[in-house]
């Protein structure tokens, strides 16, 4: 179970003021001649005011109490606890400052208590002992020690939770940012996806040029997509027509390397598979001089310079034949 200071400070205060009002009843069914009745009221009316007061907020009231305890312990001590015995009633400041205060606190109060006492016994007694002073000393450094400990552990605590709130904070800013660049990046492929989509639908019509004759102009940079979308729609025209000549036009392709014409390649053998003619129209002199350069053949392959070439009468005779 995790306890709060406040709620540590709450049941020191309370443990007091109880215990402030255990005594009073105690005095007044066993009377003390040497115990004041009105002091122990005095002090249960303290303590309750400042319980009260704490709870309420006001958080200054927790020291006032550490200075109240003190004070009282000081006054109070008499008879053999003041120059014969050592009272146990000297540590009970130390132990409030070591819950509600700080090590300054743990120091101040242990020292003027000792003070007090020192001055209240003439400077004699069991208080000026160098052996009770070391054991005391040595017990209130203990205390010191160890809320020095438990602060420096709340501390790095602290450090640790806030360093992991800005670290969670940090992922989460990452986590919204990529996930902004991810909706972004699917809404780009998306109109990435209805642009291909499009243009595989408007890209390579063919033209019916003559009787049986088709025109495939292709038009960009031919890759291994287009050339796949440019074999299914012949193939598929040439089955559904009675095509005997296909025409491909390369004039609008500017560059031609050997994936393209290797492409190309495939494409006509594909399609002379149905029966059909192929002819290549529109190779300019550096697409043709790029082919020779890399060694292209493109023996058996029928080509003219445009698609009216391919349907005059000198081209198309054998095919009425």
């Amino acid at each position: 179970m995790r306890v709060s200071q406040r709620q540590v400070v709450l049941a020191l205060l309370t443990i007091s003021a109880v215990g402030a009002i255990i005594s009073l009843i105690y005095q007044v069914a066993v009377p003390d001649q040497n115990i004041s009745l009105v002091g122990i009221v005095v002090v249960v009316v303290v303590l309750v005011a400042l319980l009260f007061a704490y709870w309420r907020g006001w958080s200054v009231a927790r020291h006032i109490t550490l200075i109240f305890i003190t004070l009282l312990v000081g006054m109070t001590t008499n008879g053999v606890y003041l120059t014969e015995q050592f009272t146990t009633s000297a540590f009970l400041p130390p132990v409030f400052a070591m819950i509600i205060g700080g090590p300054l606190w743990i120091a101040g109060s242990a020292l003027v208590l000792l003070v007090m006492l020192i001055v209240r016994a003439g400077g004699q007694g069991i208080y000026v002992a160098p052996l009770s002073i070391l054991i005391y000393i040595m017990s209130v450094g203990g205390m010191l020690l160890a809320r020095m400990v438990t602060d420096t552990a709340q501390r790095d605590a602290q450090e640790s939770a806030d360093s992991a709130r800005q670290t969670l904070v940090r992922t989460e800013a990452q986590a919204h940012e990529l996930s902004q660049k991810a909706a972004e990046l699917a809404t780009r492929n998306e109109e990435q996806q209805r642009l291909l989509e499009l243009v595989t639908t408007l890209e390579t019509q063919t033209v019916s040029l003559a009787d049986g004759v088709l025109l495939a102009p292709v038009v960009g940079h031919l890759d291994s997509r287009r050339a796949e979308a440019l074999t299914r729609r012949l193939l598929n025209e040439v089955s559904m027509q009675d095509t005997r000549m296909v025409i491909i036009d390369i004039a609008g392709v500017p560059t031609v390397d050997t994936a393209v014409a290797h492409a190309i390649l495939r494409t006509i053998q594909a399609v002379r598979l149905l029966g059909c003619e192929v002819t290549i129209t529109g190779i300019s002199a550096s697409v043709a001089t790029t082919m020779t350069q890399l060694g292209i053949s493109m023996v058996g392959v029928r080509t003219a310079r445009t698609p009216q070439e391919v349907i005059s009468d000198d081209l198309l005779k054998p095919l009425r034949n």
